[in-house]
């Protein structure tokens, strides 16, 4: 019989819930394996992949002595634990020392939380020098997507990713993207596993973290091979540590923020759309997406943002087959870039040096396309908030 370790620090309840989670996962599983998509992700795992990927990307990093490892902007902690695993493998088989960048900010607590605790500096990307590196990766993102630092002149050597293939990928010496991955630390996972390399508590609780997040605790965009890790993982995480991560004080501009958003939202029968303004940090709109989501009969969120010189787009569904990340390219196209998952997706527009009318325009224009693009356009909208007598 097979039986799941409880670690030291997990109280019985919470240790019951993950396994509920898990067992939920399994349900979800057995309905993709009758799903004749399965077939379409096993043909897509056998174009990209190697037989040994860990063993054939130290082979060709080889003696190079530079390396750089680049999170995508606004990291979330899937990019943060699969560069920090990236830079644990590098150091314990090569004995390099790779220096990780990001670009945009680390803007939830809990990811600044999350950094503290790992004790190994990121470094913006305004600071980097590119030219100086033998050695680019890109890790939970792809060349010219447009959420990451790379200058687009520079076509990186490694790409990890569990995002949709792109193009320009193909071009790069090595890429690992498995897009019907759950996330990029599950990959991580089986490098470790592939290499028989030790992994010390707080990086497995950080790449436990890291699934986790991306895939809402399994229960999002999961496949069997995000299951293993999380079993694998789950033994050696610290729990306080990840206690401490998941649970930071938060500051109350954030609970104005999100009242004020939820005063802004509009509902179309199953649809929100939340225009949130100016907001601190970016990733409040991803946030904002997520939560409005769990309104009861609410089965698709559009939440947008202004940070700095561009507006954040955050896609949310919890039906399944429609792809929020099809939708999010659609509804971006000629405005911006975007892409993402089946249930969770995102984008940018830049939006640098214009005036307050065009953007209200391009706001406008993107809610259109939205509710166009759920057959929604004919549905008036009414305020989620309304003002009693």
């Amino acid at each position: 019989m097979h039986t799941t370790i409880r670690p030291a620090g997990i109280s019985p309840a919470r240790h019951r819930q993950q396994i509920l989670s898990a067992q939920s996962f399994i349900r979800n599983q057995r309905c993709l394996q009758r799903d004749p998509t399965s077939d379409r992700m096993r043909e897509d795992r056998s174009e990209h992949m190697v037989d040994s990927p860990a063993q054939t990307l130290l082979s060709f990093v080889g003696q190079k002595r530079r390396i750089l490892i680049v999170c995508h902007n606004n990291p979330d902690p899937d990019t943060i634990a699969s560069a920090h695993a990236l830079r644990s493998i590098f150091y314990q088989k090569l004995r390099r020392k790779a220096t990780i960048t990001y670009g945009g900010v680390i803007g939830r607590v809990e990811n600044r939380e999350l950094t503290r605790k790992l004790k190994t500096e990121m470094v913006p990307v305004k600071d980097i020098v590119f030219k100086k590196y033998s050695v680019i990766c890109l890790v939970d993102t792809q060349p010219r997507t447009g959420n990451n630092g790379l200058p687009r002149e520079f076509l990186p050597h490694v790409v990890i990713d569990h995002h949709p293939l792109k193009n320009t990928t193909r071009k790069c010496p090595f890429h690992d993207v498995r897009p019907h991955y759950g996330s990029t630390s599950t990959i991580m996972t089986e490098y470790f596993r592939e290499l028989d390399l030790p992994m010390d508590r707080m990086l497995a609780t950080a790449l436990f973290y890291g699934l986790k997040t991306d895939t809402n605790g399994l229960l999002r965009h999961a496949v069997k091979a995000d299951l293993e890790a999380f079993n694998y993982l789950f033994p050696k995480i610290a729990p306080k540590t990840l206690s401490s991560i998941e649970n930071p004080m938060i500051p109350k501009s954030h609970y104005l923020k999100f009242a004020d958003a939820i005063n802004k939202s509009v509902q179309y029968k199953d649809v929100i759309i939340s225009q949130m303004g100016k907001v601190n940090n970016p990733d409040i709109v991803a946030e904002m997406a997520d939560f409005l989501l769990m309104m009861e009969n609410i089965r698709w969120t559009l939440c947008t943002g202004e940070f700095k010189d561009e507006l954040v787009v955050s896609v949310r569904t919890s039906r399944r087959g429609w792809w929020a990340g099809k939708v999010a390219i659609k509804i971006l196209r000629g405005l911006g870039t975007g892409g993402g998952h089946e249930k969770a997706a995102g984008g940018r527009i830049n939006i640098a040096g214009l005036a307050d009318g065009t953007l209200q325009e391009k706001k406008a224009r993107l809610a259109e396309r939205f509710l166009k693009a759920l057959g929604m356009d004919d549905e008036k909208g009414r305020p989620m908030v309304t003002n009693s007598a």
